[in-house]
């Protein structure tokens, strides 16, 4: 499952991103915030965090770019 994460770099989506990398249902994180995210140090040995893509949008009221948009193709979910 390829999982789309916005507002990750706040509470609620860095927690989100940290059990979806633990997750082996989930494939791909997309990560999208306004600067890069990083996978916590405190994700836990049985995360894989090479499913994690960072994602820098710096305005969130002009359309997608196209390179976000080649990202989040495909996705089964986004929180």
């Amino acid at each position: 499952m390829k999982l789309i994460v916005t507002g990750a770099t706040g509470l609620v989506g860095s927690e989100v991103i940290r059990l979806a990398l633990r997750n082996p249902a989930v494939t791909s994180v997309v990560a999208i915030a306004r600067k890069p995210v990083l996978a916590s140090a405190n994700v836990g040995s049985e995360s894989q965090t090479s499913k994690l893509q960072s994602v820098v949008l710096e305005s969130w009221t002009s359309p997608y770019p196209e390179s976000v948009i080649r990202h989040v193709k495909d996705a089964d979910a986004c929180i």
